[in-house]
């Protein structure tokens, strides 16, 4: 009886142990569901799609992308922090979901509840000033604010945003006035800048790019690793000397916290593989994106606690409210 009952007991044992791995092995048996925080048509979503198609290749499942927007990015958020954690339901997580906590409540710990599966890519952002502002360069920019006090107003889409952090980052670093014009979005901001109403914009590369080829706006510096090849001749931030005043506009594909290592493993894999592809690095190029070096997860999630308290402090110090 008492060696039945061992054999039994060591038998359930192994059971278990080869159950993770099992799981892994037969994941995803259904298909996943990416929830993408903003509007369909957007950036962000527009790069949860062109990592979805490959993925599906890779995971061999339909990849389901939905957008849920609402909340500053945190209605999605919490549906994932809600979700089992088999790995089965994803968040394209940006800036935001590191900044949003510091702005409102939330039902989650944007660090405790998440485990970061891939950094996936990085978005460009150009310091644009209309041609009425007599400055050629950021340099130039913050003499010319701290000369004319009151006389720079910004376009600033959501506050929290990675265009706002952008704005007000430059403004702490660099000790000089800018004001802060807020607006639910780009689009319903471009005509007050376009028109010189606002004197500066920190715009996505693409429309950046659109505007500056067209006399409308001029181009002081990229937010990005390396020039852009569509504007060869604008520095980078850190070539003009404000490489400590930049923010980071990340997206990474994350789950639940407690999803299986051996998930989060496969998931990360695949993605990697996915960026890979030329097609792949096209089609997050036109949103005005790039690939960024790899990261493992352990990596990325470092990278969130350091955001997390920096961009806190930006917040506080800059009093950073939710916008209505």
């Amino acid at each position: 009886m008492n060696k039945i009952n061992r054999r039994t007991a060591l038998g359930a044992v192994a059971a278990l142990a080869v159950t993770p791995r099992a799981s892994a092995q037969t994941w995803p048996d259904k298909p996943p569901h990416f929830l993408v925080p903003y509007p369909g048509g957007g950036i962000v979503d527009i790069v949860a799609r062109s990592l979805a198609d490959p993925l599906q290749t890779e995971l061999g499942q339909t990849v389901i992308v939905e957008p849920k927007p609402g909340g500053n990015s945190t209605i999605a958020t919490a549906l994932v922090a809600q979700a089992p954690a088999d790995g089965n339901t994803w968040l394209m997580a940006t800036i935001s979901h590191v900044v949003a906590p510091h702005l409102q409540k939330v039902s989650y710990d944007p660090i405790a509840d998440f485990q970061p599966a891939a950094f996936i890519a990085v978005a460009t952002s150009v310091a644009t000033v209309h041609p009425s502002v007599p400055v050629k360069s950021l340099k130039e920019l913050v003499e010319y604010g701290k000369a004319n006090p009151g006389k720079l107003h910004y376009l600033n889409p959501g506050n929290g945003s990675s265009i706002h952090l952008s704005a007000e980052l430059l403004k702490s670093y660099a000790k000089f006035d800018m004001v802060s014009v807020p607006y639910k979005g780009i689009p319903p901001g471009m005509p007050d800048l376009l028109e010189g109403r606002l004197q500066v914009g920190l715009l996505p590369g693409p429309l950046a790019h659109q505007h500056v080829a067209a006399g409308k706006l001029r181009a002081l510096a990229v937010l990005a690793e390396k020039r852009l090849p569509q504007l060869p001749d604008v520095p980078t931030f850190a070539e003009a000397g404000f490489g400590d005043a930049q923010v980071t506009s990340w997206y990474v594909i994350a789950v639940r916290a407690g999803t299986p290592p051996a998930i989060v493993t496969r998931l990360h894999g695949a993605a990697m593989k996915a960026l890979q592809s030329p097609e792949t690095q096209a089609r997050l190029a036109k949103a005005g994106c790039y690939v960024p070096a790899a990261r493992s997860p352990a990596e990325v999630l470092a990278m969130w606690k350091a955001d997390y308290a920096r961009y806190g402090k930006l917040v506080r110090d800059a009093g950073i409210a939710t916008q209505g």
